[in-house]
């Protein structure tokens, strides 16, 4: 019962998660880039705790720093991630 009402609410969460991601579309965030993973540079933004909230992926076709903040453009979200491209200044 108990793994039945937690898968339940997971769904619920990822529902919300994803309608709360697609509102920042086309918005821009300030971002800390934490690592590089295969073909992205991965980050969150200033409001984001890390492994607790979302990540925002940047495609790596440029070269960023970690440890650095860049001003993001979200272009597109999934339930626990956000994709984004930096913005130049």
């Amino acid at each position: 019962v108990k793994a039945q009402r937690a898968g339940a609410i997971m769904e619920l969460q990822q529902d919300i998660s994803l309608q709360l991601n697609e509102s920042k579309i086309g918005k821009v965030f300030k971002v800390l880039i934490d690592r590089r993973e295969e073909q992205y540079f991965v980050g969150r933004t200033q409001y984001d705790s890390p492994e607790v909230d979302n990540e925002v992926l940047i495609e790596d076709s440029q070269e960023l720093s970690l440890g650095q903040f860049y001003h993001v453009k979200i272009t597109g979200a999934g339930e626990f991630d956000l994709y984004g491209t930096v913005e130049q200044p």
